[in-house]
């Protein structure tokens, strides 16, 4: 392809692009030139940035003796590209997140044919925000119903709502100027309007610290804040209830995910049952126990982590494979689990908590399963969806994909 054709389409690309930036963020636009080895530089460039919330895409333009132009999602920030030698090569780089241009970073260099490069594109901040997250747990204990967020500068004033969120609320600022001293006001309130938590504070939006994350870790004990505070700061906790340590009750510890099929040719896989602390307290776990389904018969096993944070996903792994995580091992024991159906109970004090059947296909016994894969399947584990945790045992809740230990994932 010519330089000019591949300018041209590079152009309407770009403009496609401004138009629909959120079509474009979850695809990959590359127009690129077929070249022969000895005519070309295998160049592997790297955006170097501090990873934002909310990023939504990374764009890199390339101008030279050819013009390309990427948009890629947000899962890797490596380029590699065979690009024709010339004197004089720029690389324009742009990270989109919270709906907006926030960073940009700029590169020129000279590529020779046949040579082999790799590069890096510091990137910079020029916009930032806001985001705070507060955890209210699965059943929302605390009783939040509304709230408020107002970020004051000297020449600005912004009030932003209370957003809702399974086991969370959050508050989200628009992008704001960077080199501004911002006062913050969160107040939090129940169904009857009084105030149950409020927090004043100040700090200063940087390129050091574009988006201050001001994560509340617990209502219930004390607040932790991922910035900077300055020394005025104030905290003020009107909740009735104490930080404590508790053992765990009906629908504060959840299933969240299993994987019962492993590839056995993979060294990186292991079986492993992920449980999650929906609560707002941090769960003490000495008298439970894990059974799952081996060999046609249930087996129990003591988990030996001692406690689980709130809002926190434990891994129990295989405790007999040599593959599994160390951070993983956290029962006692451990037999295969049965592929294509099976049984995973959790029980606490002699209480189940949670419990689930996969298979398959239904059965006269079972009607509604969790998704398991067939005999001879491999390599996908059941997720539940979180937003539906209320309706767990319902199969439409569960989907089957790559497995992530530890994370809450859920796929569509």
């Amino acid at each position: 392809m010519s330089p000019i054709r591949t300018k041209h389409a590079t152009m309407a690309t770009s403009i496609l692009c401004a138009l629909a930036l959120w079509n474009c963020g979850s695809e990959t636009h590359e127009t690129s030139a077929t070249i022969s080895g000895a005519e070309h530089a295998s160049v592997a460039l790297k955006l170097q940035y501090s990873t934002p919330p909310l990023l939504d895409s990374l764009v890199l333009d390339c101008y030279g003796a050819d013009t390309l132009h990427y948009v890629r999602s947000a899962d890797s920030a490596l380029f590699n590209m065979d690009l024709f030698p010339s004197d004089n090569w720029s690389f324009k780089a742009e990270i989109y997140a919270n709906g907006a241009l926030m960073q940009v970073g700029e590169l020129s260099t000279k590529l020779e044919a046949g040579s082999i490069e790799n590069l890096s594109i510091q990137m910079h901040p020029i916009v930032g925000f806001v985001l705070v997250e507060v955890p209210t747990g699965l059943k929302n204990e605390s009783g939040i119903a509304s709230g408020t967020m107002i970020l004051t500068s000297e020449s600005d004033r912004y009030e932003i709502p209370m957003v809702e969120s399974t086991g969370k609320i959050y508050f989200k600022s628009d992008m704001l100027k960077l080199g501004v001293e911002y006062d913050v006001q969160i107040s939090l309130f129940d169904s009857d309007g009084n105030a149950i938590y409020s927090l004043s504070d100040k700090f200063l939006l940087t390129e050091d610290s574009p988006v201050p994350n001001l994560t509340l870790n617990s209502l219930r004990s004390k607040v932790a804040l991922g910035i900077q505070t300055a020394e005025e700061r104030h905290v003020e906790i009107t909740l009735p209830l104490r930080a404590g340590f508790r053992k765990p009750k009906a629908d504060d510890l959840l299933i969240t995910e299993y994987y019962s099929a492993p590839n056995a040719k993979d060294s990186t896989q292991y079986e492993f049952v992920e449980i999650y602390n929906g609560s707002i307290d941090t769960l003490l776990l000495d008298d439970c126990v894990l059974g799952i389904t081996s060999s046609n018969a249930l087996k129990r096993y003591a988990l030996t982590a001692s406690e689980i944070l709130p809002g926190a996903a434990l891994v129990l792994g295989d405790a007999v494979s040599e593959k599994t995580p160390a951070e993983h091992v956290n029962t006692d024991g451990w037999s295969d689990m049965t592929n294509s159906k099976g049984s995973i109970i959790l029980q606490c004090d002699g209480i189940t908590l949670d419990s689930l059947y996969y298979a398959s296909a239904p059965d006269s016994l079972h009607t509604n399963v969790v998704p398991a894969l067939g005999s001879g399947k491999y390599n996908q584990s059941g997720q539940l969806n979180i937003d539906r945790w209320k309706v767990r045992s319902d199969s439409s809740s569960w989907c089957l994909d790559a497995p992530t230990p530890g994370e809450l994932y859920f796929c569509n």
